[in-house]
């Protein structure tokens, strides 16, 4: 890391690489056991931006909301996540995860056609100031895990979700986004 980047810049963890980062999430989402897993999920920018060249995109999960998380009172419908490995720059990350949230997934074989509610970045800390807020009004946020909790789904100051490793849920308010305009 550079020493004049502050340490949230950078995704978090000890991953030395992608694939064993995703592999630390896909353990932490089957304890959770909360939502039906979707693997390197395929789609297609819906809203790309001028002169923007490729359409075409993955995502490392989808993450729909399993019968059990509906009825803890989830309404922040389906989520992706994109994962990195240690140490890497959030800049990047972010503007990928902003693609994300202008694109349209295929699940499965079944043709099912989604759009993801939310997009989080896996393993990146809570994130402050003024790049929280934007992060927010793009409903994009910060995914982690540590000694006191198993998964932490964050927007900015929002918690959307927290699942203990003792398996209590609790659930964020999570209305970031809904503002159009000017504030």
């Amino acid at each position: 890391m550079e020493d004049n980047w502050p340490a949230t810049a950078y995704t978090t963890g000890d991953y030395e690489d992608e694939q064993a980062s995703v592999a630390a999430l896909d353990r932490l989402l089957e304890k959770a056991d909360l939502w039906y897993v979707y693997p390197e999920v395929r789609g297609m920018i819906a809203q790309p931006r001028p002169e923007q060249e490729d359409k075409s995109v993955r995502i490392d999960r989808v993450l729909v909301p399993m019968r059990r998380l509906i009825e803890l009172g989830w309404r922040h419908g389906t989520i992706g996540v994109e994962a990195k490995r240690s140490g890497v720059k959030i800049g990047p990350v972010i503007a990928q995860a902003m693609d994300y949230r202008r694109s349209v997934w295929r699940l499965g074989d079944s043709g099912t056609s989604i759009w993801l509610d939310w997009c989080f970045v896996w393993p990146m800390a809570k994130q402050q100031g003024p790049i929280a807020s934007v992060l927010s009004q793009q409903r994009i946020g910060s995914l982690s895990s540590s000694p006191y909790h198993l998964l932490y789904f964050q927007a900015g100051e929002t918690t959307v979700l927290d699942v203990g490793w003792d398996g209590e849920v609790k659930l964020g308010d999570g209305n970031n986004g809904r503002r159009a305009g000017s504030r």
